[in-house]
């Protein structure tokens, strides 16, 4: 379960992020709508610890991740949360086995590599260079190195959107259907996926006074 409390992020004297309280809970399925810039990835990249609110807790399973240590909170992510990037962030020049694999270097398990790329429908391309593959394959790539952590967590940012609508689905259902014990949680702009998911949250319901450029 995720809890936020009073979370508050400061831009500029213009640009303020401040959420209502919110649970997440665990084993349910979310998605968040919100137009380009209005605060998704800023919510799950404080969600996972990545950047530290200025007022405000969010709380994991009753481990306060606000309060640990930039360290702490990496490690907490590592073992705990599959994060999915909107823009891969896969290393070009490396095959598909060796950008997964890289997680061994923080002691993942990864011998069951070849179980999740069949999952996520990629096992032929398990040893082609990410920079041959399609987006949709990326992705793919993405969500499989999210998944072999067998995560409590999975966190989306925009997963879909580099990529056409039926792809997305695609995505959006994996991220969805092979997750079923993790809490999952995608931001969007596409309103068409919200179908798939449990629990729909719209960020102007979510946010106290509204927000800009962020």
């Amino acid at each position: 379960m995720i809890t936020l409390k009073n979370v508050y992020k400061k831009f500029n004297e213009e640009t303020n992020l401040h959420f209502i309280d919110l649970v997440f809970e665990k084993g349910k399925t979310y998605v968040i709508l919100g137009p380009s810039g209005s605060g998704k990835s800023t919510l799950l990249n404080i969600i996972s610890g990545i950047i530290s609110p200025d007022e405000g807790t969010v709380e994991i399973d009753d481990v306060e991740i606000t309060k640990l240590s930039q360290k702490d909170k990496d490690n907490f992510r590592l073992k705990n949360i599959g994060y999915i990037f909107q823009d891969f962030k896969l290393l070009n020049e490396m095959t598909v086995a060796d950008n997964i694999e890289l997680l061994k270097i923080e002691k993942v398990d990864c011998s069951n590599i070849d179980e999740v790329l069949k999952t996520v429908g990629i096992l032929n391309k398990k040893n082609q260079v990410i920079s041959k593959l399609s987006g949709g394959e990326k992705q793919r790539v993405a969500i499989a190195r999210a998944l072999i952590k067998n995560p409590k967590i999975i966190l989306a940012d925009e997963p879909t959107q580099s990529l056409n609508f039926e792809i997305g689905q695609q995505i959006t259902q994996l991220i969805t259907k092979e997750n079923k014990d993790s809490l999952v949680i995608m931001v969007t702009h596409d309103e068409r996926l919200t179908k798939y998911f449990e629990v729909v949250i719209k960020l102007e319901d979510f946010l106290k006074g509204g927000v800009n450029n962020v």
